[in-house]
């Protein structure tokens, strides 16, 4: 036993005495050294470009050294709109592999940064940042003030739009005021309010194809009670002064549906006050009987801010009973800092003796958009009525416009009063006017285009009545050479069942512009069949042409439903007619078509200046409600340098199933870029 234990004691030394001299003596234990750093790094290669227009595309390629797995890039897209920043033609590439960068189909103003990062695959804390800037053509507009104005339905009443919105020239509204007409969703009545628009959140956009949109925010807690939802258009660029507009339904209580247009302000504050004689012509709803009505005359500013009432007349539709030839009088306010102006009007003879008042948005030294605002407090001051329209003065010719002559394109919207709902009337044509002297003339070589949407005809007993005829009539002047005009049209031929006799008025503006019309009709038994107000253009001397990039807008009545749109479309080969359409049915936009002229008059054995055509949906495109769609085009003016303007006009209502009435107005557009469509 001594011996064994002398051994384990000798053993246990010598194992003490060994580790002792491993580390002089003490315990220690190590871990293994860390890897040397990892040498993995990406790059672009060549560096990314720092902007691009809307309309291009851009390759990025990233490069990945000392990776051993070769494992490639993977790549990501993000900016402050999310969702609305582009694509890339990949997720994940090989090293050295470019990846294709295209642009969101729109912004909300006119550029956007969007951050585009590389990352190794194989490590993505090893990445690289590409800050792209993207840039729409907003600046095809001028910077400055434009003055909108359009008409419509809101939850399916008459609704009305005009205002002045000033662009900054990158996308922003930097300030602007407005004046709306609508049925209060609340109470159910027609209220008039004016917003003052505030900048944030409101912006403009205008895309390669001259299709762009506008968005404006009022918080106008009346029609939007949490004050978020701003008002939206889509517009078509037909040159940097000038758009046709459409204002779409939106999420809040009102949902308006419109069209219009959008007009360079040349007017400013160091402008001479308004004088001298103005034609004007509006259409609406009358607030005492809630009957359409449509009202137009002459005033004439004979002295500051005063209209005494010399050389002044008005004249009245009011559900049917027309008021002709009455005294007018009034006064106007200075206008504010973005031309706006109260204009105040008194009418005794007229059925509702309300005062009116409008606001009015001068354009120029010529053109003021009306708007009626005398409905702020229906409650306890009910107003003369919600309407809107159009003065155009008379400059120097004031007084001395006592001859009627020359050859017109009208056209004109209004009211079948089968259904008070606007557009229910289009009514579209052309005459000569000859003048016989003594303050008398004649209507000759008429042809009219005139549909009134829900009229219940006598004799067939169908709904809806379509007039596409030739017609001839007799005028008078105003023996005050006010450049009063009332047209009779007479002989329409065919006539519809139940008789067709028109009475339009012309208020004449002379020096070449267009003059402004009330227009009212009534059957052989002296039943009123519609209401409207318009315009009428001089017409061009032909020969006439039409073909080139156009755009145009438009509205279209199907019973209760109304659907307004604005479309840009161009002629790639002859006789054939592509574009794209922005719609508030459904809310769409971009909606593909095609325009197909298919007889080149409306008129056999005539050169008037009037075809027809038919459009249709393509590829799946839902622009129109009903395709295909038949339609009369009157040309205005043209040359075959300049393929002009004019007006188009549904013409297949009495085709089974159709039940729709469409107007229209188209011009040239100017492509917003080189190369753009």
């Amino acid at each position: 036993m001594a011996t064994r234990r002398w051994i384990l004691s000798l053993l246990s030394g010598a194992m003490i005495a060994v580790l002792a001299g491993c580390s002089g003596g003490t315990f220690n234990v190590q871990n293994p050294p860390p890897p040397p750093p990892s040498k993995l790094s990406i790059a672009y290669q060549p560096a990314p470009v720092g902007s691009i227009l809307i309309n291009a595309t851009t390759d990025l390629t990233a490069v990945v050294s000392n990776d051993p797995s070769n494992a490639g890039v993977d790549w990501s897209v993000t900016c402050s709109n999310a969702g609305n920043c582009g694509s890339l033609s990949s997720q994940h590439t090989a090293s050295g592999q470019a990846a294709t960068y295209t642009p969101p189909l729109a912004l909300s103003g006119n550029s956007q940064a969007v951050n585009i990062v590389a990352f190794a695959t194989a490590d993505h804390t090893k990445n690289t940042l590409a800050s792209i800037n993207v840039t729409a053509f907003g600046s095809a507009l001028k910077t400055g003030s434009f003055v909108l104005q359009a008409q419509g339905v809101a939850n399916s009443f008459p609704y009305q739009f005009a205002g002045v919105i000033a662009l900054d020239g990158n996308g922003g509204i930097a300030s602007g005021e407005q004046t709306v007409n609508f049925s209060d969703p609340t109470t159910g009545l027609l209220v008039s309010r004016s917003y003052s628009i505030i900048p944030t959140g409101s912006s403009y956009f205008l895309g390669p194809d001259g299709r762009g949109s506008i968005t404006i925010n009022t918080a106008d807690l009346d029609i939007d009670p949490d004050g978020k939802t701003p008002e939206t258009f889509s517009f078509v660029f037909l040159n940097s002064s000038q758009a046709l507009i459409t204002q779409f339904p939106s999420t809040s209580p009102l949902q308006a549906s419109a069209s219009g247009s959008m007009d360079f302000q040349t007017w400013t504050t160091s402008d001479p006050p308004l004088s001298g004689g103005y034609a004007f012509a509006v259409s609406g709803t009358d607030i005492a009987s809630l009957s359409p009505t449509a009202f137009g005359g002459i005033f004439n500013i004979d002295s500051p801010n005063n209209i005494s009432g010399k050389g002044s007349v008005a004249d009245q539709n009011l559900a049917g009973t027309v008021t002709a030839d009455t005294e007018l009088s009034g006064t106007l306010s200075n206008p504010d800092s973005f031309g706006a102006f109260a204009l105040n009007l008194t009418v005794p003879s007229f059925l509702n003796t309300a005062p009116i008042q409008f606001t009015g948005y001068i354009l120029d030294g010529t053109h003021i958009k009306l708007i009626e605002s005398d409905n702020s407090n229906p409650t306890s001051s009910p107003g003369f009525g919600s309407t809107a329209g159009l003065a155009i003065g008379q400059a120097s010719a004031t007084g001395t416009l006592t001859s009627f002559s020359g050859t017109y394109v009208f056209g004109v919207l209004g009211v079948d009063f089968t259904a008070n709902l606007p557009s229910t009337l289009t009514s579209v044509g052309l005459f000569n006017a000859v003048d016989s002297g003594s303050g008398t003339g004649n209507l000759t070589n008429g042809f009219t285009d005139t549909f009134l949407q829900a009229y219940s005809n006598p004799v067939t007993g169908s709904a809806g009545d379509q007039i596409s005829g030739t017609f001839s009539g007799t005028y008078s002047d105003a023996p005050t050479g006010t450049g009063r005009s009332r047209a009779f049209f007479g002989n329409v031929q065919p006539h519809p069942g139940g008789g067709f006799h028109a009475d339009y008025i012309f208020y004449q503006t002379g020096n070449g512009n267009p003059a402004l019309v009330l227009a009212s009709a009534n059957n052989d038994q002296a039943t009123p069949l519609f209401v409207g107000a318009g315009i009428a253009y001089p017409q061009s001397a032909p020969p006439f042409t039409f073909g080139g990039d156009y755009g145009f807008s438009f509205t279209q009545q199907n019973g209760l439903a109304e659907n307004d749109g604005t479309a840009q479309m161009t002629n790639p080969t002859a006789g054939n007619f592509l574009g794209s359409a922005d719609v508030t049915g459904g809310a769409t936009l971009g909606a593909p078509f095609s325009f197909s002229p298919t007889a080149t008059d409306c008129l056999a054995g005539t050169s008037n200046g009037c075809f027809a055509g038919t459009f249709s949906n393509v590829n799946g495109g839902t622009a129109l409600n009903v395709s295909p769609m038949a339609a009369d085009f009157y040309i205005i003016d043209s040359s075959p340098t300049n393929p002009g303007h004019g007006f188009f006009v549904e013409t297949d209502l009495v085709n089974p199933g159709t039940g729709q009435v469409s107007f229209g107005y188209y011009a040239p557009r100017t492509p917003v870029c080189d190369g753009c469509p």
